[in-house]
């Protein structure tokens, strides 16, 4: 039996920034397991919709969400798409769990840091800073998963939030007197408006912003493969 499609399923945005990433992501993926058919979709916005790729599967296919948080999207939009995927499929279609929380999350955040050529030192500070959501529970799953997976090397690690928790400027006020160097890394899938606010709050605050995001990573694209495996054959 052949290992069943992928289908990425990410929010999807106005900005098409958001698209180009998700698509290169997928393309990443594609790279590290050449003999399986990958596939996008949004659940807003833009093409191709849940309905479209499920007219495309071949078989049994797997659906990965491209979320970081098991917030509202992850717990409602997801499973109510995956739904209408399998109504339209001739074929079984399984949900995986979304992409956060996971530790390998902060190994991508460390390859975008090592790509702008930023070194573990205990006296440098490393601040994950996330789109964040309403709901402030799915928020704080990151915050367990940075405290609970200590990254050897480096000074504090901490995370703040555009909404639903710790701002920028709060999380700042709380690192140590030793830390004298602070990076922040986007905890965003792919560039967009919310990766530009972020930016614009760094240089308010002094902080820098290292180049890129998550979905350009090894990292995440060897999550989505982990992800999508997991389901029982």
């Amino acid at each position: 039996m052949t290992d069943p499609d992928i289908v990425l399923l990410a929010h999807g945005s106005p900005d098409p920034r958001h698209a180009h990433g998700v698509e290169a992501l997928a393309g990443h993926v594609q790279s590290l397991a050449p003999t399986r058919r990958i596939h996008t979709a949004y659940l807003d916005h833009h093409a191709p919709t849940p309905q479209d790729a499920a007219a495309a599967l071949d078989g049994h296919a797997v659906v990965v969400p491209v979320l970081l948080t098991p917030a509202y999207h992850a717990r409602v939009d997801v499973p109510a798409a995956v739904a209408t995927m399998a109504a339209a499929s001739s074929g079984e279609v399984g949900l995986a769990a979304p992409l956060g929380p996971h530790p390998r999350l902060l190994d991508a955040a460390e390859e975008l840091l090592r790509a702008a050529g930023v070194r573990p030192d205990p006296r440098t500070a490393v601040l994950l800073y996330a789109a964040g959501s309403s709901d402030t529970e799915a928020v704080a799953t990151l915050t367990t998963v940075v405290h609970e997976n200590p990254r050897p090397g480096w000074g504090q690690w901490d995370v703040a939030a555009l909404d639903g928790g710790a701002t920028l400027e709060q999380v700042l006020r709380r690192l140590p007197d030793e830390v004298d160097r602070t990076y922040a890394v986007s905890f965003m899938v792919a560039e967009g408006v919310l990766r530009d606010r972020m930016a614009q709050e760094c240089g308010r605050q002094g902080v820098t912003m290292v180049p890129g995001a998550l979905a350009q990573t090894d990292a995440v694209a060897q999550l989505v493969l982990e992800r999508a495996d997991s389901l029982p054959a």
